[in-house]
Parts: structure tokens; sequence; C-alpha cells
């Protein structure tokens, strides 16, 4: 698993760089909020419709060969974007980049499931979110500090050099076969308890791409942070949130998932709100870190559920469904944010996510089930 993992850390260190210059050199070549909002519709797209397929593949030839095309391609399409200087050409790579990493957000957490036991199932996703969302987490620091002092150009190069170097760390990584805990799992899933979990995921999802999309241009344009600046905000995001994944993971573990979903997602709601409402750096800098302490405990619990639910041979097929579900919510959000912050103003984002997550709050707390 140590390959897998040190693999998953450099390719999202990747994406982390990536994903600050993105929205950076959109809005340098002209982008509206709108505009900005459209780098999470696009790369949707593609990562929505194939997360079933490759997941479905995962269970049936293997999960390697796919992680291995899902970084080598990321890689690639990291390294195209400073080749283009128009918008439009920007979001057609990015639906290709959706593409790619589908299969990453799929088969390898499948392969997690693999290699892990049943009892300590939020702790082992915990661990692999901490090995991705470390790296998401300092690439933003990186890129933001590269982007202010030697342009997009050589910001997107190091990004994609990191994920060719994550393939090559994950081509010697062995194949993984799915575990069958139970013989009666190859015939009957229980979707039935799936699906309020992928209700919390687009939630989840959905507020965590604004900090990674929306907040970079929100904070340097708005509040008049340098990219540095912004760049160290999205880290401390990610960075907390990472330090909390396995702790979070270990108390679900322990005194079931529900109630820990149910204080993350409330503890989202109150840090979108307080983002529209505070301007001062330090202020923001606690804010951010709050939010971070709630994903970190939204994520390991509720990875832990759906990895139950689709245990055997059909897990790849059941995180497709989920992924293919969530990731929609990293398009939802930034768009219709994007088109709010150009008609009412650059806050309004933050106030209609706080108001989705206390919502959902109260929806998931009637519909999750308890075991």
């Amino acid at each position: 698993m140590r390959r897998l993992l040190a693999g998953m850390f450099l390719i999202a260190l990747s994406m982390g760089i990536a994903g600050i210059a993105l929205p950076l050199y959109a809005w340098d070549l002209g982008a509206s909020y709108t505009e900005i909002g459209m780098l999470g519709v696009t790369y949707v797209i593609f990562n929505s419709l194939f997360s079933i397929p490759v997941g479905r593949m995962g269970d049936r030839r293997g999960r390697k060969l796919l992680i291995v095309l899902g970084f080598f391609l990321t890689a690639f399409v990291i390294a195209l974007y400073p080749l283009f200087s128009a918008v439009a050409w920007l979001l057609i790579l990015r639906i290709l980049q959706g593409a790619a990493e589908a299969s990453i957000w799929v088969n390898t957490p499948s392969a997690v499931v693999d290699l892990s036991q049943r009892s300590g199932r939020g702790r082992a996703m915990g661990t692999y979110g901490t090995s991705w969302a470390i790296g998401f987490g300092t690439g933003p620091l990186i890129g933001g500090a590269l982007y202010a002092f030697v342009g997009a150009g050589q910001t997107f190069l190091l990004g994609a050099l990191l994920g060719f170097l994550a393939t090559a760390i994950v081509i010697g990584m062995p194949e993984t076969k799915p575990r069958v805990w139970n013989k009666k799992l190859k015939q009957k899933l229980k979707l039935g308890s799936l699906w309020p979990v992928c209700g919390v995921g687009f939630i989840y999802v959905g507020i965590a791409s604004i900090i990674f999309i929306l907040f970079p241009v929100y904070a340097t344009k708005t509040l008049g942070m340098t990219a540095l600046g912004a760049g160290l905000l999205i880290t401390l995001f990610s960075g907390t949130r990472a330090l909390f994944f396995i702790p979070m993971g270990g108390l679900s573990d322990r005194i079931g998932h529900r109630p820990v979903i149910l204080v993350g997602l409330m503890g989202l709601a109150l840090g979108s709100a307080g983002i529209s409402l505070i301007s001062g750096y330090l202020a923001l800098a606690v804010v951010i870190a709050f939010m971070a302490i709630a994903g970190g405990a939204v994520y390991p619990a509720m990875m832990s559920v759906v990895s139950k639910v689709g245990e055997g041979r059909s897990l790849g097929h059941v995180l497709g469904i989920f992924n293919a579900i969530v990731i929609l919510g990293w398009g939802f959000f930034p768009g219709i944010g994007g088109a709010l912050a150009d008609a009412y103003g650059p806050t309004s984002p933050y106030l209609m996510y706080a108001l989705v997550a206390i919502v959902s709050t109260v929806l998931v707390w009637k519909l999750l089930p308890k075991k």
C-alpha cells in the first residue's frame, strides 16, 4: 500500500499546484466569475460519466492498470494548459482532466479497501484521505508562490512533472484483488444505504470546491491578497483537514458514522457563512481551519459507509456510483456560485453554500441509517 499512498500524495500535489494556477490563469486571460465556475462544471462532465464504467472494469480486470493510466493522463493534461491562451480551450482541457481523474478517484480507494480490514475501515480510509489531502493542500502553497514569481508556464510544468513521477511510482505497485467477505455480496447490493451517503458526498465535495475554485479569485481580486497568501489559506484548509482524517476515521469506527457526519456538515455550514462575513486574513484563517476540521470528520466516516455497502466483488461498481453522483457537486456548486457572484456580488456564493449545508444536515439526520 505504501507505493499507492506515495503515488497518491504526488498526484494530488500535482493537482493542487495546477488547481490554484488554473483559475488565476483563466482570470488573467479575461475570464468572468461565471467562466471560473465553469472550470468546475466542465471537469465533472466526463468524470461522472466514466466513474461507473471504470469502477466495474476495476472489479473485473484489476485496478492497477486503470490507476496508472489515470495518473499518466492527468499529468499529460496539466502539461497542456500553458500551451493555450483562450478560456474556451482551458474548459475543453478541463473536460479531459475530469475524464482522466475518474479512474483515480474510484480505483485508488477501492484498492485501499482491498488491502484493509473491515473493522478498521474508517481509519484506513482516513489514512488514504491523508495521503491525498496533504498533497492537495501543499500544492496550492507551492503553486501560488510559483505563479506569483515565475508565471503560469513553469507552474503547470512542475505540476506535470510531479504527476509523471507519481505514475512511475504506482507502476511498481502490486495488483490488488477484491475481498469477498460474504458470498451473498456477489448477488445482492445494499444500495438503499448508499443514496443518503451520496447526498452527503455531493454537499461535502461541493463545499470543498468553493475553496479550490472560487476562493483563489475571491481572495486575490476582491480581498486584495497575493496569490501566495491565497495559497497559504488553501494549504491551511487541506493540511488541517488531512490531520483530522485518521483520528476522525477512528472515531467513526468507535461511535458510528452518523453523529460524526452530522456534526461535520453543521461545521461546514457555519464556516461557509463565516467566509462571507469576514475579510481579515487571520480571522479568515480561523474560519477556514474550522471548516477543515469539519471536513476531516465527514470524509472518512462517509467513505467507510460506502466501502461497506460495496465490499466484495462489486466494490468498484459501488464506488463508481458514489463518485458519479458526488463529483457533480464539484461542478454544480462553482457553476451556480460563479453566476451568483457576477449577479449579486462575490460573497453571495458562500451564503448559498451555508444555507444548503444547513438544509442538508436536517435531511441527513432523518435519512441516514444509524447502522
